[in-house]
């Protein structure tokens, strides 16, 4: 829990601190004094420095879920002496229903490490084609068409277990409002191998079973850490601790281990995909797309249009464009009902625009790559392209970025150019334009640092200024590629406007969500509703995990209410703290300003594991008996008759 606190405050401080135009760094501290960082400004975060109980606090609630456990069939070790048949055939019953004959299973000796991992992928592909195929049957013979009982089918699974060298079968969890009961048989049926397999008679057969899990109640805890901040300049210093005094205040709340969703997600949905790689978006935020938005950006909502040539890679590879290819969101639209609040232009002081890119191998000097383009009115706001030239005996890809800005006697263009090598920009790189409008400047970042000026061969001209206003509007177009073509794929892994000329992110921001798979069965999963991406609303809904596949997490009841993925943040626990002290520590003969801020973190403390404390029945069943009348053996293995009058609480 600890950690996960010291990790939210460097949540805090690299998502909302910022001195002035340049973002603020932050990593863990160092509690030697005589530590100077090696770039301002710089925020870290150092403690435990105290641990205390709170005895005067009541502790949390205990907190309870169920957790299903498929009926299962597991074979016999297999030894090296043993083999299968080839070509054999399998018989099933699933649920005590559906019945399924698999043929032209494989063969071989088991004394070969690939035998037992060939036979359960076959098994696993035909019982995906026979539900695919209708070949699952009542037992009547018929065809099973129950629409439940043919989506609950889709998790059987079988799966070889290396280290014992067994073969091993499950159904589904089972659906208890249907009365469906979870297990797996395995019937005889001509040249079947269930016997060369280890599974007539399996070493063990189970059907499935309904466990209660239980989280023990928390610790109540406080815990003291100290903020540091620096700042190169006093002015730098009073801008930070502007944004301390509004995203780290005095008081507040503070949320642990966060995520971020992938997909919005609908009312009474079981599963929530997270991003394995992102940045929330804040209020200002005017388009914002990660790898996984297929057809929405996250700022609004908006609809993403692919051109052919475009489009959004599996498993959350990013947006690919080639050729003729672009995809394009409509930024800022004009409300379709009159808005006193809607701005004519919403960033005349400036914008800035981030996105992750990666060139596709292949370029050669004369080449030009048109990467984004913000229009407004026939304008270009913004615009990104790479250009290919050689310099000495290197290819550099020469980044230009130019912006239009207004001023009374009309307008002019502002431009900045930075030479990158080809190879960096094929690796990927996350470029960063920030358009400052009062200096007419496009300021250029790739992965957090800054354009080298000094550098000749980087830099062979020093930017174009051009002060004024920005011509931003409402409607405006933001256009990936060109519809004219381009030489070269390029890959766009993430993209973020924002409506105000800040500075690059912590690189180590997009890196530090909690992705799904850091996730384990039994954790707390809350969403909650957030407009800032660190601050959590009112509006909340919890439940446990219950597995994780790839990003994917399902959870332990339907959620509800709708979640969108650009307002709401995911988390694990959210904790209190208070301001205890705050003291300045300036080295003046260095230049180099430092604030201390001391703070209490009041957390319950969770045990990292769920306990199995009982086993529940599926359906409860009741036979009444009048006492002194003669009584059969009891029909249900397992259960046992007590006399009411002796039972004791606690032991039925």
């Amino acid at each position: 829990m600890i950690r996960e606190i010291l990790s939210g405050l460097l949540w805090q401080g690299r998502l909302a601190l910022r001195s002035g135009d340049v973002r603020v760094f932050a990593a863990h501290g160092y509690v030697d004094e005589g530590y100077r960082p090696s770039r301002v400004p710089f925020l870290s975060v150092v403690g435990p420095l105290g641990l205390f109980s709170e005895p005067e606090r009541e502790n949390g609630r205990t907190g309870v879920a169920t957790v299903r456990v498929p009926g299962h069939v597991v074979g016999k070790p297999r030894a090296p002496v043993d083999s299968v048949p080839p070509n054999g055939s399998l018989m099933l019953r699933l649920d005590g229903r559906a019945t399924v004959t698999l043929t032209g299973l494989p063969g071989g000796s088991f004394a070969s490490t690939a035998t037992g991992p060939s036979v359960t992928a076959a098994i696993n592909a035909k019982l995906a084609d026979a539900l695919s195929g209708g070949l699952f049957q009542e037992p009547s013979g018929a065809p099973l068409a129950d629409p439940l009982m043919l989506e609950a089918l889709g998790a059987v699974a079988a799966r070889w277990d290396v280290e014992g060298g067994r073969l091993a079968i499950s159904s589904d969890p089972g659906i208890a409002s249907m009365a469906f009961r979870s297990s797996v048989e395995v019937l005889p049926v001509a040249g079947s191998i269930a016997g060369p397999l280890g599974l007539e008679p399996p070493e063990r057969s189970q059907e499935g079973r309904t466990f209660l899990s239980r989280i023990r109640a928390p610790k109540a805890m406080a815990i003291d850490v100290q903020v540091d901040v620096w700042a190169g300049s006093q002015g730098d210093l009073a801008s930070i601790m502007d944004t301390v005094a509004l995203s780290i205040p005095t008081r507040g709340n503070m949320v642990l281990r966060p995520s971020l969703l992938a997909e919005d997600v609908t009312d009474g949905a079981t599963a929530v995909r997270l991003l394995t790689l992102g940045e929330p978006t804040t209020l200002l935020s005017l388009a914002h797309l990660e790898s996984s938005d297929a057809s929405l950006e996250r700022a609004r909502g908006g609809r993403v249009d692919l051109a052919p040539g475009a489009s959004f890679l599996p498993d959350s590879g990013g947006l690919r464009l080639s050729g003729t290819g672009t995809a394009s969101v409509l930024v800022y639209p004009m409300p379709a009902v009159a808005d006193p609040f809607h701005a004519d232009n919403p960033a005349p002081d400036g914008l800035a625009l981030s996105l992750g890119l990666r060139v596709a191998a292949g370029a050669v000097a004369g080449q030009t790559l048109p990467v984004a383009v913000l229009m407004a009115q026939a304008q270009p706001v913004l615009r990104l392209i790479v250009r290919y030239e050689q310099v000495g005996t290197r290819l550099m890809g020469e980044v230009v970025a130019t912006a239009t800005l207004a001023r009374s006697s009309g307008t002019q263009v502002a431009e900045t150019r930075w030479r990158l090598p080809a190879e960096r920009l094929e690796a990927g790189v996350a470029l960063h334009a920030r358009l400052e409008a009062g200096e007419g400047v496009v300021w250029l970042s790739a992965d957090g640092a800054q354009q080298p000026l000094q550098d000749a061969e980087a830099t062979p001209s020093p930017p174009v200024a051009a002060p004024g206003i920005t011509v931003a509007a409402s409607d405006m177009v933001l256009t990936l590629g060109d519809p004219a073509g381009t030489p070269l794929d390029f890959t766009v892994d993430h993209l973020h406007l924002v409506a105000e000329p800040v500075g690059p992110l912590d690189p180590a921001l997009r890196r530090s969500v909690t992705a799904a798979s850091r996730l384990r069965p039994g954790d707390v999963v809350v969403l909650g509703a957030s407009e800032d991406g660190f601050r959590v609303g009112k509006q909340r809904f919890q439940a446990l995990v219950l597995g994780v596949d790839g990003d994917r997490v399902t959870l332990s009841k339907p959620v509800e209410g709708a979640w969108p993925r650009g307002r709401t943040l995911v988390f694990q626990e959210e904790c209190f703290f208070f301001q205890t002290q705050l003291r300045r520590r300036d080295d003046l003969l260095n230049h180099l300003y430092r604030c201390c801020v001391d703070y209490r973190v009041s957390a319950l403390m969770d045990e990292p594991n769920a306990r199995t404390t009982a086993r529940l029945v599926e359906k409860p069943q009741v036979d009444p008996v009048a006492r002194g009348a003669s009584r059969g053996a009891s029909g249900h293995p397992g259960t046992s008759v007590t006399e009411v009058d002796t039972a004791r609480r606690g032991t039925i």
